[in-house]
């Protein structure tokens, strides 16, 4: 018993090679059906019109960069002009601040001398 499921292993191994042959077969360059797809396949890769189609994808996608660098610019030249106001703007801020504080310290000095004055005076008397 144990001699025939050998021999039946045996069968069935040399059967599985010999169809892993035939699949080889069928796709080895040799066959036409493996062929035909192949050349097919590159051509429809590799050929001028498909080199034609790729060159105008390219031709599309430059000109689309070419948009997207150039509003590019315009943004940054937009930016390099705010930039400069915001600068002229904190400029003018720390003018008015300078101004605040001056305005502030002479306010401070009339009040304390309103206030001042009279109780120099009360004490005096």
């Amino acid at each position: 018993m144990e001699e025939e499921s050998n021999m039946k292993k045996e069968e069935e191994s040399h059967s599985n090679d010999s169809s892993k042959k035939e699949n080889d077969k069928n796709t080895s360059f040799a066959d036409p059906n493996f062929i035909t797809p192949t050349i097919a396949a590159l051509w429809k890769r590799y050929s001028p019109l498909a080199w034609s189609e790729m060159y105008n994808e390219y031709v599309n996608y430059t000109a689309r960069m070419t948009e997207i660098y150039d509003e590019y610019a315009k943004t940054s030249q937009r930016m390099t002009e705010l930039y400069k106001e915001m600068a002229t703007n904190a400029e003018r801020m720390t003018e008015l601040y300078k101004e605040s504080a001056k305005s502030t310290e002479r306010m401070s000095k009339n009040w304390l001398n309103y206030f001042w004055k009279p109780l120099a005076e009360k004490g005096k008397e």
